[in-house]
């Protein structure tokens, strides 16, 4: 694993999202899990040479499939995560297989009985606003942030000033899915940008700084303002997704590759303000 801070390891290779591990005297934390059972395992062994103490407890930072289905593999008890992670979390038990096979389904071909058979941990300790563990020696300052789903947290180690973002912040294209919110998604990445933080861990990618908090802001502020501009010109969607471009404000390089995600958002984006 990365040693990130003094208290802070993660671990970026795994199938699925950055897994996190935080050392205390109380024993460790991990921030997310692996998708694989063969990840967990190898997650275990790695903490296990960190400290001898057990796993204490597991910070979901999202209740999307690829940050919460390893937790059976590794504790089944001490869970945390915001209180809207618990609908979406009984809705993967019945429906896990179909939710990854319609994002992934190359990946649900390849692993296709580990997923079919995976048992689905919920959280046993949730929140709303902000909640703060004190884990011996380290506090862990846990708040509700949205934005890139509904029960989306971002996790602070306060004595290390480490911040665990989940995929509100992402190393590459910020990824949105049907329940995103771009006002929180935005307000939060300018909160982000307002702390003091040595070290920011994205949800997918290495360790990044505020540099990439800011381009996924600019991205995203980009994409609302143009949109808008269309909006009040009297454009409708189809319109609007066709002729929105950013590509000066991508927070990554441009190719064909990011195009479906850049028109997902310019949608999701017209269909937001559509509410307003």
């Amino acid at each position: 694993m990365q040693q990130v801070s003094e208290h802070a390891f993660i671990e970026t290779k795994y199938l699925g999202c950055n897994v996190g591990a935080i050392v205390t005297d109380q024993g460790p934390v991990l921030i997310d899990t692996p998708a694989l059972p063969q990840d967990a395992l190898d997650l275990k062994a790695h903490v296990k040479k960190l400290t001898d103490r057990r796993i204490s407890r597991i910070i979901y930072t999202h209740e999307h499939f690829d940050h919460v289905i390893g937790s059976a593999y590794l504790v089944r008890g001490g869970i945390v995560a915001h209180q809207a992670a618990v609908r979406e979390m009984e809705y993967l038990k019945t429906n896990l297989a179909a939710e990854i096979n319609h994002f992934f389904p190359d990946l649900y071909r390849q692993y296709q009985a580990v997923f079919d058979s995976v048992e689905i941990i919920s959280p046993q300790i949730t929140f709303v606003r902000a909640m703060t563990l004190h884990a011996g020696d380290i506090t862990l300052e846990l708040t509700h942030i949205g934005g890139h789903s509904p029960a989306s947290i971002m996790v602070y180690v306060k004595e290390d000033k480490v911040l665990f973002c989940g995929d509100i912040v992402d190393v590459g294209m910020p990824f949105v899915t049907p329940y995103s919110r771009f006002d929180e998604w935005i307000a939060a990445l300018v909160r982000i940008e307002s702390m003091e933080v040595a070290e920011i861990v994205p949800g997918h990618g290495e360790v990044c700084g505020k540099e990439n908090v800011k381009a996924t802001r600019v991205y995203f502020e980009t994409v609302r303002d143009r949109v808008r501009d269309l909006v009040k010109a009297g454009a409708g969607k189809e319109q609007v997704v066709k002729n929105v471009d950013v590509r000066d404000a991508l927070p990554v390089p441009f190719s064909e590759a990011v195009l479906p995600q850049v028109r997902s958002t310019v949608a999701m984006m017209y269909d937001e303000m559509s509410e307003e």
